[in-house]
């Protein structure tokens, strides 16, 4: 990540995580591996959420919206030896890595911890059909946004021990 060790970014992944949901410790090819199939799952995410807005589908956008934005999270957790599996542990890493920016940026820490409210508001409107197609368009714009500044702010090289 730029501007900060693997270390940091492990610990506030770690710092996260919930009491009783621990991560599962990858070794370096596990990592490798999971980050990878995390990465072609957000691909497909990303390509089904704007194929659905596409077609007027907001409940299928705002559900791989949130797909996508969780793969993400899970892929920046592999590729520094972490498995994080849970709805929980998933919000709890993406909010710690948005302090740890907001450390040194304030805007993009803002940009990531909106994205992850975002986010999670485009998963629970997946059950409640509580938005309007504007909102939920305008919301994945957003998540997609939060998503793009996580992959530069965390790029894979960078993460490798």
């Amino acid at each position: 990540m730029t501007g900060f060790s693997t270390e940091q970014v492990t610990e506030a992944i770690r710092a996260g995580l919930r009491e009783g949901r621990q991560p599962v410790d990858l070794s370096v090819t596990e990592g490798s591996q999971q980050a990878e199939v995390y990465r072609g799952n957000l691909a497909h995410y990303r390509d089904h959420a704007q194929k659905s807005l596409d077609e007027g589908d907001c409940l299928q956008a705002a559900e791989k919206s949130w797909g996508a934005y969780a793969q993400t999270i899970k892929a920046v957790a592999a590729d520094h030896g972490l498995r994080v599996t849970h709805h929980a542990s998933i919000i709890g890493a993406a909010d710690r890595i948005a302090l740890l920016v907001g450390t040194v940026d304030t805007a993009a820490g803002d940009t990531l911890r909106q994205g992850l409210s975002t986010a999670r508001s485009l998963h629970q409107h997946w059950y409640e059909n509580d938005l309007s197609g504007a909102t939920v368009t305008a919301n994945t714009r957003e998540v997609i946004a939060a998503i793009d500044l996580l992959q530069e702010l965390c790029p894979v090289d960078a993460a490798a021990p």
